[in-house]
């Protein structure tokens, strides 16, 4: 949400007045309302608004209304922009962090600006534009980059990725930017296919993948933030808020992002555009890198408070079914239980909603249901095996949840790296006295009344 002071920089050019949406693929239409989105949420809808939606169903333009602005921000609308025929070469500078080897390089022919930084590379690499005498990280080596920059924006591009021989992506990706509230678009990144046992679990579970689905980047959403290894962001924005904390060798581009969404700018993800990046070459190599993503999470927890970084954010409701069935010594009575109380939850949401029917309401109370069991044997796996471990002797329930989380971890790889990125946020958590991203958090259950809208 945007700021009660608004100090974003404003720019000269205008949002285009209508453009193209298309619906979430959580979002369900009921009479008067609109229910979705990450978080979930329900939306009441005036008439005026029932006629957007359909016009957006329909495949029509729609105006950048305070409707269509909500949506979006509650991830049960997306747009699709079209890309610009405007060659980017005068818009855009690629600044590229360089520490060892320069896998790709960005096609030259393409008429695009790029910045390479050396971050103290032994020996040095070979073409670069800036070098540095040590090596200060990715961080530091950006910054450095951007203070020189004269163009609206920047695209960071890591050297282990492969962007493709042309600019498409740029166009692709620049087109968010005729909203002026956006600050920033990252591209799908999805591991080049190897062979092997990690080159397999990158391009399927790749730690850079978030998905196919696009959304508006927001911390306790499906996509709470974006790594920097392809982002474009407005460079003066990312001046104005100091560019990337150097003090982070690992975990700066996320918080880059929250700093952005905290200063009331929008962030969006765009899974349309797909680039690729090279999967680290040994198994020691890849485990350094998982542990070093779980260490930034105490780091970001002094910074933008625990629970952001909790392993586990769901509602009593929730959980309560997933304790309930792991718990019951019988099965049965445990599924019984269940049941009712995922029937409790749907009876309170239809309270809130009443034009929701029986069917929808567990429908919702059931995904919601889903995402917190995928979530806790996630968590089981990184942070809460050690206590599990202790309680099995003694507990039915947390021999089951033991199990359970390895079970439908489906793949052994996935148990290794969540073990991997384990160690790095206990590490952290010690080292820094920060225990939110170890610690539950219970919400009011979802979904929640948003405002109405016009």
């Amino acid at each position: 949400m945007v700021n009660e002071v608004d100090n974003r920089p404003r720019y000269c050019h205008p949002a285009r007045r209508t453009l193209k949406f298309f619906l979430d693929t959580t979002t369900l239409l009921t009479p008067g309302q609109v229910v979705g989105g990450s978080p979930p949420s329900i939306l009441k809808l005036s008439r005026r608004g029932e006629t957007t939606i359909n016009k957006i169903i329909s495949g029509g333009d729609v105006e950048y209304s305070a409707l269509v602005r909500r949506m979006l921000n509650l991830n049960q609308l997306h747009p699709r922009p079209e890309p610009s025929a405007a060659d980017p070469a005068d818009k855009v500078t690629v600044i590229t962090p360089v520490f060892g080897q320069r896998l790709h390089q960005h096609p030259a022919d393409n008429g695009i600006h790029i910045i390479v930084v050396d971050d103290g590379s032994a020996p040095p690499v070979h073409d670069a534009t800036i070098r540095l005498d040590r090596n200060c990280g990715p961080a530091a080596a950006r910054n450095v980059a951007l203070t020189s920059i004269t163009t609206e924006f920047v695209a960071f591009v890591d050297a282990d990725i492969d962007v493709g021989l042309d600019n498409t992506w740029l166009t692709t990706l620049l087109a968010h930017f005729d909203d002026p509230e956006v600050v920033a678009v990252a591209p799908r990144v999805r591991s080049r296919p190897q062979r092997g046992v990690i080159g397999y679990h990158e391009h399927h579970k790749g730690a850079l993948d978030l998905g196919a689905q696009p959304a508006v980047v927001q911390p306790g959403t499906r996509v709470s933030y974006v790594p920097a290894a392809a982002l474009i962001c407005r460079a003066e924005a990312l001046r104005a808020i100091g560019g990337f904390d150097e003090d982070l060798r690992t975990g700066e581009d996320v918080d880059l992002v929250w700093r952005l969404h905290d200063a009331g700018w929008t962030v969006r993800y765009d899974p349309s555009v797909e680039v690729q990046h090279e999967p680290r070459a040994s198994f020691g190599e890849w485990w350094n890198q998982r542990v070093g993503y779980g260490y930034s999470s105490a780091a970001l927890a002094e910074r933008h408070g625990g629970e952001r970084l909790s392993p586990l954010v769901t509602s009593p409701w929730s959980l309560a079914v997933i304790v309930a069935m792991a718990a019951t010594k019988r099965p049965f009575v445990g599924v019984t239980v269940g049941l009712g109380l995922i029937g409790a939850a749907s009876q309170q949401l239809r309270q809130r909603a009443p034009d929701l029917t029986d069917r929808e309401a567990r429908r919702i109370v059931i995904r919601g249901t889903q995402a917190t069991a995928i979530a806790l044997g996630r968590a089981i796996r990184r942070v809460w095996w050690p206590l599990l471990i202790l309680l099995c002797p003694i507990s039915r329930g947390a021999r089951r949840l033991f199990a359970a989380s390895a079970v439908f971890a489906v793949e052994p790889m996935v148990v290794v790296d969540d073990i991997a990125h384990g160690v790095g946020i206990w590490s952290g958590v010690i080292k820094h006295r920060r225990f939110g991203p170890v610690i539950p958090v219970l919400r009011r259950s979802r979904p929640q009344p948003a405002s109405p809208t016009p």
